[in-house]
């Protein structure tokens, strides 16, 4: 019986070794792929080093290039930014129930793709900024339980609809939190009547120099006659004697 257990406990150490190393040669051969078509990986210290981010960014792939990503089943952050990808090819990713973190910025998708990107029950992350996404994109968002963060600048998306979307999903974050500019400009104002004086000071302070070189040229002036009044002093003195 102890043999036997011996047996098996070694067997099964083998099986979980070979299926480790399976496994990394795996991810190593859609690493190689991913390098291939122009894209960049992360990879995790830990165990058989599995793959962690994703980024194909302005790297031109089409739909083709999400072939064999699905087989990731450790991939937390994806970035597809300034790719040719469509909303058929976001059918390829659906499957990877550990993707967090999913960027799409500068990509020609529209609503449709949001009936892919639905099923990423992970996202806590999801930017669809410079997209063509509208209102009806962000009721299929309400579909990711653990979303916090939506970036939809550049898009058709509505402050109403991105309104609706934060009042049945509170404490989800978007872009458009950010304060209007007008907002952030009000205490401009406040200093405007400074300003204003400020100005209206000018042309005096203009003026001052201008009066200060005329009275020095009056005091010149008068100078020479003060001279003389001087000079005729004794004789009014001499006068005076006589």
């Amino acid at each position: 019986m102890i043999l036997r257990r011996s047996s098996s406990m070694a067997l099964g150490a083998i099986l979980l070794g070979l299926a480790a190393s399976s496994a990394t040669f795996a991810q190593d051969k859609i690493a190689e792929e991913i390098t291939k078509k122009g894209g960049r990986l992360d990879r995790d210290d830990k165990g058989d080093k599995p793959i962690v981010t994703v980024n194909f960014g302005v790297s031109g792939i089409d739909d083709s290039g999400l072939d064999g990503l699905a087989e990731i089943k450790t991939l937390k952050k994806l970035t597809l930014n300034n790719t040719k990808i469509t909303d058929g090819g976001l059918a390829k990713i659906k499957g990877i129930g550990s993707l967090e973190k999913l960027y799409l910025v500068d990509t020609k998708i529209t609503d449709a793709a949001l009936d892919h990107i639905k099923e990423l029950k992970g996202l806590t992350i999801l930017s669809l900024a410079g997209t063509q996404i509208t209102d009806a994109a962000l009721e299929k968002v309400k579909d990711l339980p653990n979303l916090k963060e939506l970036f939809v600048y550049g898009t058709k998306v509505t402050d109403d609809a991105v309104k609706k979307l934060k009042e049945a999903k509170p404490g989800l974050k978007t872009d458009k939190d950010v304060p209007p500019v007008k907002e952030v400009a009000e205490p401009a104002k406040k200093d405007a009547p400074k300003k204003e004086e400020a100005k209206k000071e000018e042309p005096k302070k203009k003026e001052e120099p201008k009066k200060e070189a005329v009275k020095k040229e009056e005091a010149k002036k008068e100078e020479p006659k003060k001279e003389a009044a001087k000079k005729e002093e004794p004789k009014e003195e001499e006068k005076k004697k006589d």
